[in-house]
């Protein structure tokens, strides 16, 4: 099959199908990689990608082992994935990265306003009842979840045996579900501001956000995440801003997809930052100049290439 130019004219490349990995339908890594597939085939029609469910925890290991060819990252994860640290059994040392910083992921606890709780403190060490959807084994969300009852000493029992309930959700989608139906009080998610879920769900029962005590912020700062707020005035919820972590988003590849592949893929989303930051709002500060940084690990070939003239073309 003869190769393919480009939109931009100048790079050739072999008509290629990727599947790419996001996070659960219904969430914002779903939402932005869908947009970027589209991007990127209309600035390359050489490439086509196809989306598929995945997580924040999951894709690392769907790539670095070569069952994917590409997906969404975060940082913390890549660097526990590369050396084979927990929660990973083993190291996947060909995982790379193409694209770093295209949003920023936010923990969002938010529960239903009538609830008597204000903070996770209240909930975990008070002992109140309340029902919790919990999503899939192998997402962040999942894994923090875990962690944070790690941290204050509480197993799935514990919680059972006072009356709070954890129930199993695949996506955000099923979360809504479960809240519209008024099966669980929470919505517990790591995601880009703002998630559709938790907005649809404010305007069926009104929500508020639950703050992370520092020593759990501390905690998960020693595993990679950073301490952050959720900003005043998100999603008409937050008066004050919230404590929280939060998460960089980034576009990873195995180590074997064609230089020309992952070149042409980064250069079509740093080429049209205005076009990415449209996808999604939590993409709004999209900025190409950091794409290259703070990845958690080192870039493809393709994406070194690419920056690597970048930077010698803006030195002239």
């Amino acid at each position: 099959m003869p190769n393919m130019q480009t939109s931009q004219g100048s790079e050739y490349v072999a008509p290629t199908h990727l599947t790419a990995a996001a996070g659960g339908r219904g969430g914002s890594w779903y939402v932005l990689l869908e947009g970027l597939a589209s991007l990127i085939h209309e600035i390359c029609p050489a490439l086509t990608i196809t989306v598929v469910e995945g997580g924040g925890v999951l894709n690392h290991a769907l790539v670095g082992s070569g069952q994917l060819p590409m997906a969404i990252l975060n940082p913390p994860m890549t660097v526990a994935a590369l050396v084979g640290r927990s929660p990973f059994d083993r190291a996947f040392p060909d995982l790379r990265v193409g694209v770093a910083n295209l949003t920023t992921n936010y923990l969002q606890c938010m529960v239903d306003r009538a609830c008597p709780v204000h903070t996770l403190h209240e909930w975990l060490q008070g002992r109140t009842p309340l029902r919790v959807p919990v999503d899939r084994v192998g997402t962040v969300d999942r894994m923090v979840f875990e962690l944070t009852l790690q941290h204050f000493g509480i197993s799935v029992a514990d919680a059972e045996h006072w009356g709070s309930h954890l129930v199993p959700a695949a996506n955000y989608h099923e979360q809504l579900a479960l809240y519209e139906a008024g099966t669980v009080d929470v919505l517990w998610q790591f995601m880009g501001i703002p998630s559709p879920a938790i907005q649809a769900a404010h305007a069926l029962r009104p929500l508020k956000a639950l703050a992370l005590p520092p020593a759990l912020i501390a905690t998960l700062e020693n595993l990679g995440w950073t301490a952050a707020h959720l900003p005043a005035g998100a999603y008409g919820i937050v008066a004050e801003p919230v404590a929280t972590v939060t998460m960089g988003t980034s576009l990873g590849f195995h180590a074997n997809v064609p230089t020309d592949v992952v070149f042409a893929i980064t250069r079509a989303l740093c080429e049209h930052p205005e076009r990415v930051r449209d996808i999604h709002p939590a993409a709004r500060q999209f900025d190409p100049a950091q794409a290259p940084l703070q990845a958690g690990g080192p870039l493809h070939s393709g994406a070194e290439r690419y920056f690597r003239n970048r930077a010698v073309y803006s030195s002239k």
